[in-house]
């Protein structure tokens, strides 16, 4: 498949992954409001000037049944404002590091497996995380075989392993009651594993789902 770098349009690249894939534009729910309520819709608004930048990974891989799946961690206790929560494998950028490079770089430190750049397909929207004040970067990675694991522990307390077909299914998708500061409010969110995937993460995963979707 062609790398980000070559890919003419964001169509392009969704495109042939979808095709890749085996999917029909008909197979991903058209779950639009992904976002909690009470966040006002501020997570598609313009970023804090001061906003710090940061990049994850969606890697497309076979599973041992030949389902293509996405790694997801739960993140450590020890992770601030995010700790035990789900999210796709990646971090701050480092001072003068392109984006593409944190990607890859905080994927290999946290699951332990090396994704080359030249598997890399393309790249979803930014995202705005307004709670701890980041600008995020998504790239889809697509690999071929299995990959070995050997997370770090200090950053996750496991892997979840998301298979697209679950993506796919609008009946793994639901809401639940958050509390935060006394303040309760309710959140959409995914079924992973018997877990909830909610926030930025789930918006994540839903763009992809809309931009493959979306492509023609």
């Amino acid at each position: 498949m062609k790398s980000h770098r070559k890919a003419s349009s964001p169509n392009a690249w969704a495109r042939e992954l979808r095709q890749t894939l085996g999917l029909s534009r008909a197979h991903f729910p058209h779950l639009r409001h992904t976002a909690p309520n009470l966040s006002y819709g501020r997570h598609t608004g313009p970023a804090y000037p001061r906003a710090r930048q940061a990049a994850n990974l969606v890697l497309l891989y076979p599973n041992e049944s030949g389902t293509w799946t996405i790694p997801l961690m739960v993140r450590a206790e020890t992770e601030g404002v995010h700790a035990g929560e789900i999210a796709l494998p990646g971090g701050r950028c480092e001072p003068e590091e392109a984006a593409l490079s944190a990607a890859l770089r905080e994927f290999h430190e946290e699951t332990g497996h090396l994704v080359a750049a030249d598997s890399v397909v393309g790249e979803l929207p930014a995202t705005n995380v307004w709670a701890s004040n980041h600008t995020v970067r998504t790239f889809v990675a697509m690999e071929a075989s299995l990959p070995v694991w050997n997370p770090d522990p200090k950053e996750v307390a496991a892997l979840l392993y998301l298979p697209v077909t679950q993506l796919m299914d609008p009946r793994n998708f639901g809401m639940h009651q958050v509390t935060r500061r006394r303040v309760q409010f309710s959140a959409p969110h995914l079924s992973v594993d018997g877990q909830r995937v909610w926030g930025a993460t789930l918006r994540m995963l839903v763009e992809l789902g809309q931009v493959l979707t979306s492509a023609e």
